[in-house]
């Protein structure tokens, strides 16, 4: 309900209380008395104090309005309040325009009550003491006794001490985003070996048909008897490179060939076809550990304790191509001379992901969260590899929160803007 419905429609109750006159310096007395009752009312909702507008029992109610000589700073009610009352009362004044007339609204916060008077105030004959304390019984205000207060202790146990207190920010390579652009998608291993084994190919076929020309050279010359100064002449010509057999276009070694260039064509062509299986690993480290953006999940603690044994779980949607590692992917290592790579230890910290049929499931589980501090969901952020056709679309991950000590799960969304 909007404040205008409130001040249209609403009776007077245990949340809501309507004044005919402003709070004006003369009657601070009563501004005082009437906040911390209703900040000590056994609620949880807001608690609203309008002022400029008279209430019948019936719930008619004429809206009279505020002068300007009404409107005092808002700074002047602060002042007085955290002056003359413990703990702090959270609270705002405002103004609202009703129809022509100006209605004063003070909004009450949920609050940790008790609340009293921490020192004296004196108007006139009117006094509120050290320790005094006021309730919304109904639609009056009372003294606050020994049952009140045992009630106010029981309902902050019994209420949840981290609602609405956790939050959930993004993190984008390193930085509290909420936008992030397209990866790259050129200059893969397997693309550019690609491109250097079609231009090696390339290469040894004209050689390979400067070959068969030669070769036809000296067929020519044992039928017509050509000189052999004349055939040397033209052999010398084709300007063929070093190392190259001209029976078999290979290179002789004592471990065989072992690069590209030293290779034969028919080696080349099946190097060629199997380019994306060769360069499989290497693909995969450029694309995670390259060109991804590196997402963690910064989780805020507003409350005043720990968060104990938290487990969180995330879920995105497929869409677009986006693609997460399921591990971190380690730099590939050359086989020694010997043919063996020896194994390494596989890195830590990095979370579970689980791609599904329709979706991605991320769990982790982190010790405990820190209230006051930022705390990163995983120690190694996610990989996400965003493709170009993802522009212009937002990703929705899904986080649920548990812990040993939350009295329910914590859900949140963090959205993700592609540019």
């Amino acid at each position: 309900m909007s404040i205008k419905e409130i001040i249209l429609h609403s009776g007077e109750s245990v949340y809501v209380d309507f004044k005919q006159t402003a709070y004006k310096p003369e009657i601070f007395f009563d501004f005082i008395k009437d906040v911390m009752a209703m900040a000590n009312a056994p609620v949880e909702e807001d608690r609203f104090l309008i002022v400029g507008v008279k209430h019948y029992v019936n719930n008619d109610r004429d809206i009279i309005g505020l002068t300007p000589d009404d409107l005092l700073d808002d700074a002047v009610y602060h002042k007085l309040l955290h002056d003359h009352i413990e703990p702090p009362i959270p609270f705002e004044c405002s103004y609202v325009m009703v129809g022509e007339k100006m209605v004063g609204v003070f909004r009450i916060y949920n609050t940790q009550p008790p609340y009293m008077m921490r020192k004296d105030f004196e108007r006139g004959k009117q006094k509120l003491l050290i320790g005094d304390s006021f309730i919304r019984v109904g639609t009056t205000t009372a003294r606050v006794r020994r049952a009140d207060i045992d009630q106010m202790f029981a309902r902050r146990l019994a209420a949840d001490p981290f609602a609405g207190k956790i939050d959930v920010q993004l993190e984008v390579d390193g930085q509290l985003l909420t936008t992030a652009r397209t990866c790259s998608v050129g200059d893969f291993p397997s693309e550019a070996a690609r491109q250097k084994i079609t231009h090696i190919l390339e290469e040894k076929r004209e050689k390979l048909q400067q070959q068969q020309a030669a070769e036809a050279l000296r067929k020519q010359q044992a039928s017509e008897n050509w000189s052999t100064h004349a055939i040397s002449q033209a052999l010398q010509q084709m300007q063929f490179p070093k190392g190259v057999d001209l029976s078999g276009m290979s290179i002789i070694g004592s471990n065989g060939p072992s690069r590209y260039e030293d290779r034969s064509i028919e080696q080349l062509e099946e190097n060629l076809q199997h380019v994306k299986e060769t360069y499989r690993e290497e693909d995969l480290y450029a694309k995670f550990e390259e060109k991804a953006h590196k997402l963690n999940f910064i989780v805020l603690n507003n409350s005043e304790q720990y968060v104990e044994d938290c487990s969180l779980t995330i879920t995105l949607q497929h869409g677009a191509g986006v693609d997460i590692a399921t591990k971190i992917i380690q730099r590939p290592q050359p086989p020694s001379a010997f043919g063996y790579t020896p194994p390494r230890p596989m890195p830590m910290g990095y979370p579970f992901v689980e791609q599904q049929a329709d979706q991605y499931l991320i769990r982790d589980s982190i010790k405990s969260l820190k209230h006051g501090i930022d705390n990163r969901a995983f120690q190694e952020p996610l990989r996400v590899f965003v493709p170009p056709q993802a522009s212009g679309q937002q990703l929705r991950f899904q986080l649920t929160l548990t812990a040993k000590n939350l009295r329910k799960p914590v859900v949140n969304e963090v959205l993700l803007t592609i540019l």
